[in-house]
This record gives structure tokens, C-alpha cells and sequence, in this order.
């Protein structure tokens, strides 16, 4: 599967879609999902350093309480009331009222906490038990029989069951055991309960949603504290987690998942415990994970958008190009193949990409076309000089024959042409190459030259202005010889023996150039701007060689449009044929096609 898969490349589109993914969508992904992460844990580290915190701060306030509770115990006022030598002689009803005035006393000087004093043997003093609490069988409530019995301090929660006169709501205190300070004897009990909105104004700033709860645990895993006023054991899975000084644990609670956190106060006799389900704490943190996700089907959306607009904007007009690509090449790149659309139209890259195959094609049609064209006329030139090689040693053996036969019966005019034919022939031919050198190009041309002498009736007057220099330069055979013999048929024929012809050669500034100038009646100028042209018709009424037309169209063919031929005539004053051919590397002897 993976390996057809690899086989067939994506489509542009997909591949935007995946490298959209791969640079946005994916790594906003792995964002969000740390900072997710990152915000659950900072919550419930927040959670916990709250209640950390909370619990030094009720550490140090429970310090004080208690050192504020010792200071009282142990005042001289404390002392004297519960010292029963002192006051055995001092009326029932006189030392209740000093009990409680005393106590009052105390209270109305302190905000934090309430001051209640008990006779370590309650039932000797009714009448202060009856009017301070309301109450006189005290030696029979629980928890003061353990501390008279005990003596180890601890903190209690008294509440309306304890004494309904006295508590409106429940309060924290912590009970001691008052002893004399110079006989050490047990004397009363001293019971300092911290006001609850004291205590409340130190744990509900940790209390930060509605559904979480806040509690002081002691030792024996009783609450002594809660903010939703539910006292008694705790649960049982909550035992083991408490053991720790600190905590921060996910565990289920009451039937909810929720978030433990727990610090231990007053040296471990006390617990601050946080219990918030998770869905509260968590829910800003939801509120961000739906965020991600929104954002995230966002640009999942987009992204099918983006590969849309582009499928329909760029992908398509393209996969469509290159379908018409695909045709032209099966087609040979033919014009008729292209189909026509409207996206030629379009002013972006596109169209732009459109136009440019449109032009590419036509150009493609147009060097297809003068390739073929190019080949056509280099066929005609090759068996137009063939016409020239048919069985060059027959020729030869003829031509020699003739030539001793002439020179047997004392003939010498005859034998020089038949010399002068020959040479004409070997120099031609030159073993078969396009290239020969300007030396045996004039050679051949003096052959030439020799035979119409010896032809015409009338003389033949030629003029050689040829440079040292040029004379062993490469040179494309058989292109002087056409056009002087154009010179002599058509320009000078029927001039007698005033014809002239001059044939100058040399180099400059773009090659080698030659010029065969003759004295004849000249070109007519309609005729002089078709003579060069191979599309006039012209060519098939001239004769004399290969032509004018015949040169001209080699030349350009092997070496660019640059070079070739050039006509200037006169009317009556005569005609200049100039030929341009450039300056090859001295050992040029083959042409390429």
C-alpha cells in the first residue's frame, strides 16, 4: 500500500494541504496540547501552593493562639482564680462572679479569639457552671473528661450539640490543661476558640470555586473544620493520602474525580485538606481545549478552502496544460492539436504560463518548418552537384584520350581545352569535400575561364585582384565559378570584345569577401530583388552552372544568414555580385549539416 502510494506522487493540492498541515496545523496542535497540559498542571500546583500557603499562615496563627493561651494560664490572675487555697474561703457566688468577670474581661479585649474557663472539678462549683454555661454535669462530657484525665492539649470543634446556649454555629478550640506553675498540680481547664470568622477570613481566600471544599483534619482523621459545616471521620480513602506533610493527588471523591491537595500544619497535628472535582478546576482549561479544537476545524476548513481555490485556480488550469502538452508531443507538436481556451486571457502567471506555450508551439512549427525546408533545399543543392561527379573516371579516361589524340594529329587548341576541361573536373570534384581553399577555388575558376575563351568567338577579358593573404584560406567549392559565369552569359555577352570582367577578393571586417564586377547593360530593379529569392520563381529561367540562387542559398545554409550573396547593379553602367564568406579555422576540410 505505502509503496503504490509513493509510486503515485501527490497532486499539487494535496501536497499544499499536507505541507499546510505539517507547518500550521500540526505544530498549533502540539501547542495547544502543551499548553493544555501545561495549564492543568499549573492549576494544580497553583492548587496546592494556595493550600500550602494557607496552612504556614493558620500554622503561625495556631502558634499564637496557643502561645496567647499560655500567656493567660500563666498570669497572676489566672493563678489566684484557680488557686483553691486562695479562694477556699470566698462564697460560692462571690468566686463565680470573679470567674466570670474575669472572662469577660479577657474577651472583650480580644477580636481573634474567646476565652472559657472550667474548675478542673466542675461539680464543686455549680453555681459559676450553671450561670456562665448553663450546664453542671461537665465531668461527664467526653472531652473534658479526657483532658482532666489525660492532660494532652488538642483542638476540638465545639458545636451546638456540645452546649446549644452557648455555640450559634461551630467554633475552633484548642484545650488545655491549666497547672500551677509552682506545684505543677492540675487546676482548671482553659478552652481558647478561635472566632469563625477569624478562621474563615484565613481559609476562604483558598476556596476558589463554588464546589470546592475546605477542611482542618487532626490526627485521629476527625474534622474539626470544614466550610461546608459537614464534621465527624473522614472518609476512608482519604486516610492514606493524608499521611504525607504535602499532597496534590487525583483520586475519586464522593463520586467525583477530584483534585487532593493537602498541607500539614502545627507539625503535622493538624491538616489543611482542598477538595475540588476536577470538572470545576478544569474548566477554564475546557473552555481552551474546545478553543483549540474550534481552531483547529478552522484551519482543517481552510485548508480544504485554500486546496479548492487553488484546484480550481491554478492546479486545474495547469494539470490541464500539461494534458495539452502530453497531445502536442504525441502530435509532433502540430498547431492543429492545440486546443483554444479562455485562461490565454488570464493577466496572471497562468496565463502568462498559456500564452508562452502558444508561442513556444508556433515557434516549434515554424523551425519544424524551415528544418524541413532546409533539408529539402540541401538535397536539391547535393544532387545538382552530383549532376557534376557521374563517373569522373570515365571522364578522366575519355578527356586524356581525347587530349592525345589532339596533341598526335598536331591540334593544340583542342588540346588545351580538353587539359583545361579536365582540371575543371578534377578541381570540382575535390575527392568528395564541401571545403577547399581560395587557391584552388581560382584554379578552377582560370579552367573555367580558359574553355569559354577558347568557345566564344569574341575575347574574353578577366581581371584577377586577389590578396596573398586569403589564398590558403579554407573556402566552400564551386560559388566563384557560377557567378563568373553568370557574368559572362548574362553581362558582358553581348558586349564583343568591350565585355570586362573584374574579379576582386580579400578580407574584411565579416570574412572573406569577393567582388565580380562586370561592364554589362545591367539588372533591371524588378528583377535585381527576385534574383536572390528562392520563393520568386526566377531561378528556372537562368542558366549557366549552379546559379545564382544555387550559391547563395549554400552559403547561408552552412553559415547563417549573415553570409551569402549581394547585388548591386546599375542600368547601362553594369552589375557587382558580392559574395561574403567567412574566415574558417585553416584546418576546415568537412561542413556540418
Amino acid at each position: 500500500m505505502i509503496k503504490r502510494w509513493l509510486r503515485y506522487p501527490m497532486s499539487m493540492r494535496y501536497r499544499f494541504m499536507f505541507v499546510f498541515f505539517i507547518l500550521i496545523a500540526i505544530p498549533f496542535a502540539l501547542v495547544g496540547y502543551i499548553a493544555l497540559s501545561k495549564s492543568e498542571k499549573t492549576i494544580h500546583n497553583s492548587n496546592l501552593d494556595s493550600v500550602v500557603q494557607t496552612g504556614k499562615n493558620l500554622d503561625n496563627f495556631f502558634y499564637y493562639v496557643r502561645n496567647e493561651q499560655d500567656k493567660i494560664m500563666a498570669s497572676d490572675d489566672m493563678q489566684t482564680l484557680f488557686n483553691d487555697e486562695l479562694n477556699g474561703q470566698i462564697d460560692e457566688i462571690d468566686y463565680a462572679n470573679k470567674l466570670i468577670a474575669y472572662t469577660d474581661t479577657l474577651n472583650y479585649a480580644n477580636k481573634l479569639f474567646k476565652i472559657r474557663l472550667f474548675p478542673l472539678r466542675p461539680d464543686e462549683h455549680p453555681v459559676y457552671m450553671k450561670s456562665a454555661y448553663d450546664v453542671a454535669a461537665m465531668d461527664q462530657v467526653p472531652w473534658f473528661e479526657d483532658i482532666v484525665a489525660n492532660g494532652r492539649s488538642f483542638w476540638k470543634v465545639f458545636g451546638t450539640e456540645d452546649h446549644s446556649s452557648q455555640f450559634v454555629q461551630s467554633a475552633l478550640g484548642s484545650v488545655k490543661r491549666l497547672h500551677s506553675l509552682k506545684t505543677f498540680q492540675p487546676l482548671g481547664i482553659v478552652v481558647m476558640e478561635i472566632r469563625p470568622s477569624i478562621l474563615a477570613e484565613f481559609i476562604y481566600p483558598v476556596k476558589q470555586l463554588d464546589n470546592q471544599k475546605l477542611m482542618l483534619v487532626n490526627k485521629n482523621n476527625e474534622v474539626i473544620y470544614s466550610t461546608d459545616d459537614k464534621y465527624g471521620e473522614i472518609e476512608d480513602s482519604l486516610k492514606p493520602v493524608l499521611l504525607a506533610s504535602q499532597v496534590s493527588k487525583t483520586m475519586n471523591y464522593e463520586g467525583k474525580s477530584s483534585l487532593i491537595s493537602a498541607s500539614a500544619v502545627m507539625d503535622g497535628e493538624l491538616r489543611l485538606v482542598s477538595i475540588v472535582p476536577l470538572k470545576d478546576l478544569n474548566n477554564p482549561v475546557a473552555v481552551l481545549n474546545k478553543l483549540t479544537l474550534a481552531f483547529l476545524i478552522f484551519y482543517f476548513l481552510l485548508s480544504i478552502f485554500l486546496a479548492g481555490y487553488l484546484t480550481v485556480k491554478y492546479t486545474s488550469p495547469i494539470s490541464s496544460l500539461v494534458r495539452q502538452m502530453k497531445v502536442l508531443a504525441r502530435n509532433n507538436f502540430k498547431e492543429d492539436s492545440l486546443s483554444s481556451t479562455k485562461l490565454v486571457e488570464r493577466s496572471d502567471e497562468v496565463g502568462w504560463l498559456y500564452r508562452g506555450m502558444h508561442n513556444m508551439i508556433g515557434e516549434i512549427n515554424k523551425l519544424l518548418k524551415e528544418t524541413k525546408e532546409s533539408e529539402k533545399r540541401k538535397k536539391q543543392l547535393e544532387f545538382q552537384v552530383l549532376a557534376y561527379q557521374i563517373n569522373p573516371h570515365f571522364l578522366y579516361n575519355t578527356l586524356d584520350t581525347i587530349r592525345w589524340k589532339a596533341e598526335a594529329h598536331h591540334i593544340g587548341e583542342i588540346s588545351e581545352i580538353v587539359s583545361s576541361l579536365g582540371s575543371l573536373f578534377r578541381l570540382s570534384l575535390n575527392g568528395g569535400k564541401e571545403i577547399t581553399n581560395v587557391r584552388r577555388e581560382l584554379e578552377l575558376l582560370k579552367a573555367y575561364v580558359n574553355i569559354e575563351k577558347v568557345r566564344q568567338s569574341s575575347l574574353v577579358r578577366i581581371t584577377y585582384m586577389i590578396e596573398e593573404e586569403i589564398l590558403n584560406l579554407p573556402f566552400m567549392r564551386l560559388v566563384l565559378q557560377p557567378l563568373v559565369e553568370n557574368a559572362i552569359r548574362h553581362g558582358i555577352a553581348d558586349k564583343g570584345d568591350a565585355g570586362m570582367i573584374l574579379i576582386q577578393g580579400g578580407l574584411e571586417e565579416h570574412g572573406i569577401c569577393f567582388r565580380i564586377t562586370d561592364n554589362g547593360p545591367g539588372i533591371p530593379e524588378e528583377m535585381r530583388q527576385t534574383l536572390l529569392d528562392l520563393a520568386a520563381g526566377t531561378r528556372h529561367d537562368r542558366e549557366g552552372g549552379l546559379g545564382l540562387i544555387n550559391v547563395h542559398e549554400r552559403l547561408r545554409h552552412y553559415f547563417g544568414d549573415a553570409y551569402g550573396l549581394e547585388i548591386e547593379s546599375e542600368i547601362n553602367k553594369g552589375t557587382t555580385i558580392i559574395l561574403w564568406h567567412p574566415v574558417l579555422p585553416e584546418d576546415t576540410t568537412e561542413l556540418d549539416s
